[in-house]
């Protein structure tokens, strides 16, 4: 015996709870994913942005400086100066107080906002002296194309040497070059933010900016970006495993049914499957094991059937041969002259005798036959079935009487309405009348009563004889069977009860024989037929 244990109760509970856990991994997923997007978010949101200091005009226009709030703006590490137009500072909000800066440097300083960036390029040239390009470039916010607008050329001591556009100096600082392409001085990058105050003074507004690693910047944009293809291979993953592990979990009990399946083809007829799991599986399981079980049974009722038509061969080759070795025993004597007049005429009645014998023998072969037959029917009619058994034995009464036995009767006046064939239900008293008739002495007493209730009609005949032996009784409804004693002495062909038993079936009830030796009032066999209304 093959078995194979689970836990799960259900195939639906366990498609459910896979679905659940699959739905919660996907939400968790979805949750960490968010959260490591927002703080992406948060991160890029620190950084600074040069920007014209958008909600803090009002502010600047009335020189509350305290209250100014730049860090979304110029980043955690960033600060802000307030210049006047003559290159005073005013205010700033570096701790360390920084360094302050000239008009000449507060002049180079670029605009915020402007989309404006440059480029420093140093050559050396052939003499051994150095020259330093900057070329001043402008994206466009549409296409987001960079074109090149002016250029400066210095030599290496920073003299103005040609530029493409006006330049009001002719030769500036390291400091300066650095002021002018917003390159780092001391890590920070410096923009500058013009207005008017409420009192119309001009006031210079010094965005220092935190310079970050172009690179560290780079993963956080890169990092950002991956978010979505991160969520569909999560997504992916996810069915797949779920797809692999519910493939698993269904492939394991067809595997198990598919091998029970092969063994079972290949003869193994004892094939038995225990199975603990999903209900689906165990039904589909339960099924299997039946299904073996009725094969092997109805293969074992092929065989006894086999075994059962080769004895019934027999049986009729041995109950045909009888009498037509004794005919043609008697006939070859008579035709060869062998018997004197007296003696023919004997052997003339015995081989009559073993003719009509033969008939009814061959006669019972077919009626049954005829009964085994798939398109046979009974002729039904509803009548009086305690009115007909009066008949029936009104008409045997004779030859019960003749035979020297006795015939005690016990039937109802009452009606008993019940639809039956009327030939063949004659059939069946016959059968079983003639096997007391045949198997006991003269002075046999033989019984016959009716007896109806709401659902049923029982009728029972017995006899007061010799009984029938105890190692017959549980197979005296099987074709061609019938004591040695008159298997030697050829008395009957063994299928009187079978066709009796088969005609009482297709009426949708039962004959059998109440077991035992002695049944009350001397009855030693008693037959029972039980027909539902």
């Amino acid at each position: 015996m093959k078995s194979y244990k689970k836990k799960e109760k259900s195939l639906y509970t366990l498609l459910i709870k896979n679905y659940v856990i699959f739905a919660v991994v996907l939400l968790l997923a979805v949750q960490i994913l968010g959260l490591l997007e927002e703080l992406m978010d948060q991160k890029i949101a620190r950084l600074p942005r040069i920007d014209h200091p958008v909600g803090e005009q009002e502010k600047l226009a009335d020189e509350d400086y305290g209250s100014l709030s730049m860090k979304a703006l110029l980043g955690t590490e960033g600060y802000f100066d307030i210049y006047t137009a003559a290159g005073e500072r005013l205010y700033t909000d570096y701790d360390a107080f920084g360094s302050s800066y000239t008009l000449k440097e507060i002049s180079l300083i670029p605009e915020c906002n402007t989309h404006v960036s440059y480029e420093t390029k140093n050559y050396e040239m052939e003499d051994g002296s150095r020259q330093i390009l900057v070329t001043e470039s402008k994206k466009e916010e549409d296409t987001g194309y960079q074109e090149n607008i002016a250029y400066y050329l210095f030599d290496g001591e920073l003299r103005l040497l040609e530029s493409s556009v006006s330049f009001p100096y002719k030769q500036i600082t390291e400091r300066e070059l650095r002021l002018l392409t917003a390159a780092t001085d001391n890590g920070y990058s410096t923009y500058k933010y013009s207005y008017r105050t409420e009192n119309g003074e001009d006031r210079i507004l010094l965005m220092h900016v935190k310079r970050m690693d172009r690179q560290r910047v780079k993963r956080l944009m890169v990092f950002k970006q991956i978010f979505i293809p991160a969520y569909v291979l999560i997504l992916i993953g996810a069915t797949l495993f779920f797809a692999l592990w519910m493939h698993r979990r269904v492939r394991e009990p067809l595997f198990i049914l598919k091998n029970g399946i092969q063994d079972f083809a290949d003869g193994k007829r004892d094939t038995v499957l225990s199975y603990q799991g999903p209900r689906e599986f165990e039904d589909i399981f339960s099924s299997f094991n039946r299904m073996a079980v009725q094969l092997k049974e109805s293969e074992s009722a092929k065989e006894h059937l086999i075994m059962e038509k080769q004895r019934m061969l027999a049986d009729i080759s041995h109950d045909l041969k009888t009498p037509i070795t004794v005919i043609q025993g008697y006939a070859k004597a008579v035709a060869d002259g062998l018997t004197d007049e007296e003696m023919q005429k004997q052997y003339l009645n015995t081989i009559v005798k073993k003719a009509e014998s033969l008939t009814d023998m061959i006669n019972t072969f077919h009626d049954y036959s005829k009964l085994e037959h798939p398109e046979f029917c009974l002729v039904r009619e509803t009548q009086d079935l305690a009115e007909y058994l009066r008949e029936y034995l009104a008409e045997k009464y004779d030859e019960i009487d003749l035979g020297g036995f006795n015939l005690e009767v016990e039937i109802p006046e009452e009606t008993v309405s019940y639809s039956f064939d009327r030939v063949q239900m004659k059939r069946v008293f016959d059968n079983i009348i003639s096997n007391s008739l045949r198997h006991n002495p003269p002075g046999t007493v033989i019984y016959v009563t009716l007896q109806q209730s709401d659902k049923a009609v029982r009728i029972e005949i017995g006899d007061s004889g010799v009984g029938i032996p105890l190692e017959l009784q549980d197979t005296l409804f099987d074709p061609f069977i019938v004591g040695d004693e008159s298997r030697n002495t050829r008395q009957g062909s063994g299928l009187g009860l079978a066709v009796a038993h088969k005609i009482i079936e297709l009426h949708g009830g039962a004959l059998f024989l109440e077991k035992g030796e002695q049944h009350g009032n001397g009855i030693s066999t008693l037959f029972v037929i039980r027909l539902l209304k």
